[in-house]
């Protein structure tokens, strides 16, 4: 009896430890118990009109989260996508407005931008020895400056582009911005799990020595890894563009710290972890965050449980992974 207790209790832990480890189920756990209790507390939150508004509202972060992603896959970090894709915003709308270009040539000089700004984090980072840390940070204030500068601190509006019938087409009451998200989140996911670079960029994240050894240029997969990220940024700041028909110097202040907890919540670490993992944590984010303004919690109480959350996550990702460790050993 007492050993089929001790079997019983040995399979109940390997099933949570698997649970732990797939980021996946481990998110996905915690947004139906938060939708629950809010649901309980304001039976208005689990009306679709909320639900949409959720889905809406995380394409912004979301896309800058894959760049993030990338980043983090990489062993780096990139703390300038919010700015990046702020700066990608303001060019799309300065190609619109000022050089009268179309739709597509203007969507193109964006991510033309964004991928400017991440292949020079990754060429500082990689070639001159820099720290990521240290390299995006001091990108950030360039894009920051630039897009003042570009802009003269005014919005720019691209409703002569035409993009309202496009951006605001309701299928199930979403944008069709949605479904590019959600499509870029597949994108992603198949690139890092089910491709020859796929595979080389975990092998680099995970141990650059190793991969270096066997015969993979470590320093190109992390510059086009850095490339990928500032492009994903870039989408999201036009993103935020297409949706409000227009470009403000002040669109991406503070998403990089999102991106970050979205990324370590959704177990996305150096050398492993998936891109739909990264889109739950962007979905638990925003649901928390919708959550705290229907529970109508104090906005500075909301930023003091946002950082908590930030820590949290990073200690849940070291947790992690000392548990991945301890089972590969044995």
């Amino acid at each position: 009896m007492e050993k089929k207790s001790a079997r019983n209790r040995r399979r109940t832990g390997e099933i949570l430890t698997n649970i732990f480890l797939t980021p996946e189920i481990g998110v996905l756990i915690p947004i139906v118990i938060l939708c629950v209790v809010t649901a309980f507390i304001n039976k208005n939150f689990m009306t679709w009109k909320y639900f949409s508004g959720i889905f809406m509202g995380s394409i912004f972060i979301g896309a800058a989260s894959l760049g993030q992603g990338f980043a983090a896959i990489a062993g780096e970090v990139d703390l300038s996508v919010g700015m990046n894709g702020c700066l990608a915003g303001i060019m799309t709308a300065v190609a619109c407005a000022r050089w009268n270009l179309g739709l597509v040539p203007c969507l193109l000089i964006g991510l033309a931008s964004g991928g400017l700004v991440g292949f020079i984090n990754g060429y500082l980072t990689c070639k001159m020895k820099l720290s990521s840390w240290i390299t995006t940070l001091a990108t950030q204030f360039i894009c920051q400056g630039l897009s003042v500068t570009i802009s003269q601190g005014e919005p720019i509006s691209i409703k002569s582009l035409g993009t309202s019938t496009f951006t605001r087409a309701r299928p199930l009451g979403l944008s069709w911005l949605f479904f590019i998200f959600i499509g870029l989140v597949v994108l992603c996911d198949v690139l890092i799990r089910h491709t020859r670079y796929g595979y080389k960029l975990r092998a680099v994240g995970g141990n650059p020595n190793a991969a270096t050894m066997a015969g993979i240029n470590v320093d190109r997969v992390k510059i086009i890894a850095m490339v990928i990220a500032g492009v994903l940024a870039a989408t999201g700041g036009i993103f935020d563009v297409l949706n409000a028909a227009t470009a403000n110097a002040n669109f991406g202040g503070g998403r990089e710290f999102r991106t970050i907890i979205c990324v370590n919540i959704g177990g996305m670490m150096a050398g492993s972890g998936s891109m739909f993992g990264v889109g739950l944590g962007v979905m638990l984010f925003h649901v928390l965050w919708y959550a705290l303004r229907i529970l109508k919690v104090d906005t500075n109480l909301q930023l003091v449980l946002i950082g908590l959350i930030l820590v949290l996550a990073v200690l849940l990702d070291i947790q992690r992974k000392r548990v991945e460790a301890r089972r590969i050993v044995r």
